[in-house]
């Protein structure tokens, strides 16, 4: 299923906004994936809302750029869900006992809350979706909305990810092990099917000339806390992307420890040995909204440029693959 780009909107850490993320990206990434400013610091609303509901409320409204959103499908993919709240939560029940339980910390703790507040705040009565997908979870979002087009259910889907790091997170990486640096943000994208319309005054919209070309997904296959370090294993998925990118396209590696960097280079040389690369994995971390972070990014770098194609790859733990293609065609 193509799709047609119809607006974008991101919360990153060093940019609020695609407009200041297309300016960072010519700047070096932040010392860490942290999300400073999310852009909505005069809303009296948002003060209310937890920082992760923050976060995609920004991205989304960006996305959709004064939309009315009644008739658009809400898809939100999110591998961690709303940390904040879950400690909250967890941490009372361990000190204080289950009495001491927080009804409101539970609440916003479960995966779905952050789509159920999204809709209620922009009017959204199409469907209301929550993917969760581990490290992949902005791709398998994606991949969701384009089904929504190609068996319309919806004509136009805004499809959103997020996730925010908390010291438990930080915490919980160290004690399995892992170097991997976690990441936070949000982006959202609307999508319309391919021979949709222009996107009009739609905020960070890139117009109809920006198409998802391919979103697809490998399972996983491998040690549950372990990237997949073998160029043979990555290859299959990256050669697909290729014949569907062509030979010079843009490529965003994912984010991942040496022993996968390793592979992944060789798996990248031989699909794309004229690629260009946007190795954006500093500047967002190891999210597992980061796919679609990244295709944010990536889209900006179309946008600015000659044309042409570009491909995240996208890893996780266990094995897992994705890979998206883009392309810049002529309005």
């Amino acid at each position: 299923m193509r799709a047609t780009v119809l607006g974008m909107g991101v919360v990153a850490p060093g940019a609020a906004g695609c407009a200041a993320l297309g300016r960072a990206l010519g700047e070096p990434s932040p010392a860490m994936p942290r999300v400073a400013a999310i852009g909505d610091e005069g809303e009296s609303r948002a003060r209310r809302a937890p920082r992760l509901e923050r976060m995609m409320a920004a991205a989304a409204r960006e996305a959709l750029g004064g939309r009315d959103a009644a008739s658009v499908a809400l898809v939100y993919g999110t591998g961690y869900g709303g940390l904040t709240a879950t400690v909250d939560f967890l941490e009372g029940m361990a000190v204080r006992g289950p009495a001491f339980a927080s009804p409101m910390s539970f609440h916003q703790s479960v995966h779905n809350s952050p789509a159920g507040a999204l809709s209620i705040a922009l009017g959204i009565r199409g469907a209301c979706l929550t993917v969760t997908a581990r490290e992949l979870s902005g791709e398998t979002a994606l991949k969701v909305g384009l089904d929504l087009l190609a068996s319309h259910r919806a004509e136009q889907v805004l499809v959103v990810a997020a996730d925010e790091v908390v010291p438990a997170l930080e915490a919980g990486y160290r004690a399995f092990g892992s170097r991997l640096i976690p990441g936070e943000g949000a982006a959202a994208v609307l999508l319309g099917a391919a021979s949709a319309g222009g996107a009009g005054d739609a905020g960070g919209a890139v117009g109809p000339s920006l198409v998802v070309e391919l979103c697809a997904l490998d399972g996983h296959v491998g040690s549950l806390l372990r990237l997949q370090a073998s160029p043979e294993a990555l290859s299959p998925l990256l050669d697909l992307a290729a014949r569907v990118a062509g030979p010079e396209p843009w490529v965003s590696p994912a984010p991942g420890d040496d022993a996968f960097r390793s592979a992944q280079r060789l798996a990248l040389e031989r699909a794309f040995p004229r690629a260009r690369i946007a190795d954006d994995g500093g500047r967002f971390g190891f999210n597992p909204s980061g796919g679609l972070l990244r295709l944010v990014s990536l889209a900006l770098r179309l946008g600015s440029g000659p044309g042409g194609a570009g491909v995240i790859h996208g890893a996780a733990q266990g094995g897992g693959q994705a890979v998206i293609v883009v392309r810049h065609v002529a309005g």
